[in-house]
């Protein structure tokens, strides 16, 4: 999930989005037209999708594989069947199928199963009723308090909002926390936000100025158009906490939370555990299609400070700590425990 969208470069105000300014959609007719839906789609992702290289996709191929399965009499249920298909070989989370007005076909993602993302072996309310004291309920952004050995907790939820708001919330974190040995930072189930905040929020744990992204996107209808790369660094901001950090994500640490984790992971002093990150970094547009439908794509292709990219994979945790299904629903957060050894010096 990213809340990070944004209009191509290359594209014009007028690129059109509404359906109403293509002169090519004609009446309701040819819009519902199967082919026309499909050689819309395919030419979105043709002309709009950053990461074809770093998938090693080969668009054209999947065309003449597809292409031949919709037929001017394709039902929309078959339609659908086709895009996921064709999508599903991109394995990006930030695609998804939006068949709006179709409420029998759910929303379509790789990771999606019926219509339903999966469950991370993570429980947040288990952490609050059994590991937390002194719990500080932030909101929608964030949660905090104290663990065993008087490490802090804190739970970044979702980098939203704007920065005067994240430069309080982080005040009072520290304020609370600041004498702690130190500081478990829990971005298992974030889903996204804003890179400035991402940026902001990490420079409140930074020691020193890293390099800790670079991104460029698509800027033309060529594959291989993109702008120029754009250096992200995390510094030092405002008043830091420079202790012991044990950075906490899953498979569920998605988007900014990716970023997130590739800032933090610039400073000496955190150290990354638990699962991969779910591999979904890129910012997303939306798309309409003739009969309705909508599709996200992934406009970009951001790469770590060594220039790797972690499309698809994940950014890998320095220590690899996987709770289980029963260990969670038995009252036992391994890697948080992991975590609170770690600082508390066990």
């Amino acid at each position: 999930m990213s809340f990070r969208t944004l209009t191509p470069a290359f594209a014009p105000l007028a690129v059109c989005l509404a359906l109403a300014c293509d002169p090519e959609l004609g009446d309701d007719v040819s819009r519902a037209d199967p082919v026309a839906n499909f050689e819309r789609l395919w030419d979105d992702f043709d002309r709009y999708y950053g990461l074809f290289a770093v998938k090693g996709v080969d668009w054209d191929a999947l065309h003449a594989v597809y292409a031949p399965q919709v037929r001017p009499g394709s039902t929309r249920a078959e339609l659908y069947a086709v895009f996921a298909d064709l999508l599903g070989h991109l394995g990006d989370t930030h695609v998804s199928l939006y068949p709006a007005g179709d409420p029998e076909l759910p929303v379509w993602n790789h990771l999606r199963v019926d219509g339903v993302m999966p469950v991370g072996n993570y429980d947040y309310d288990l952490i609050r009723s059994d590991y937390l004291r002194d719990h500080v309920d932030g909101g929608e952004l964030v949660e905090y308090g104290r663990l065993d050995g008087d490490v802090g907790y804190v739970h970044l939820k979702l980098f939203d909002g704007d920065r005067r708001e994240w430069r309080r919330t982080m005040d009072d974190i520290f304020a609370a926390l600041g004498d702690a040995p130190g500081i478990v930072v829990d971005v298992r189930d974030c889903p996204g936000g804003l890179d400035p905040l991402v940026q902001y929020v990490a420079g409140r744990f930074a020691a020193d100025r890293r390099l800790f992204m670079t991104a460029r996107k698509r800027s033309g209808p060529d594959r291989d158009d993109f702008t120029a790369p754009e250096a992200w660094y995390v510094e030092p901001t405002d008043d830091t906490y420079t202790g012991p950090v044990v950075l906490l994500t899953s498979f569920l640490t998605q988007s900014a939370g990716e970023t997130f984790t590739l800032a933090m992971g610039t400073q000496d002093h955190v150290v990354h555990l638990g699962e991969a990150t779910n591999g979904a970094l890129s910012d997303n547009i939306m798309r309409d299609l003739p009969n309705g439908w909508m599709v996200s794509i992934s406009v970009g292709d951001y790469r770590g400070p060594t220039g790797a990219s972690y499309e698809g994979v994940g950014v890998p945790p320095d220590e690899e700590v996987l709770n289980t299904a029963e260990e969670v629903l038995a009252g036992t957060d391994r890697a948080l425990e992991r975590a609170i050894a770690r600082l508390s010096g066990e």
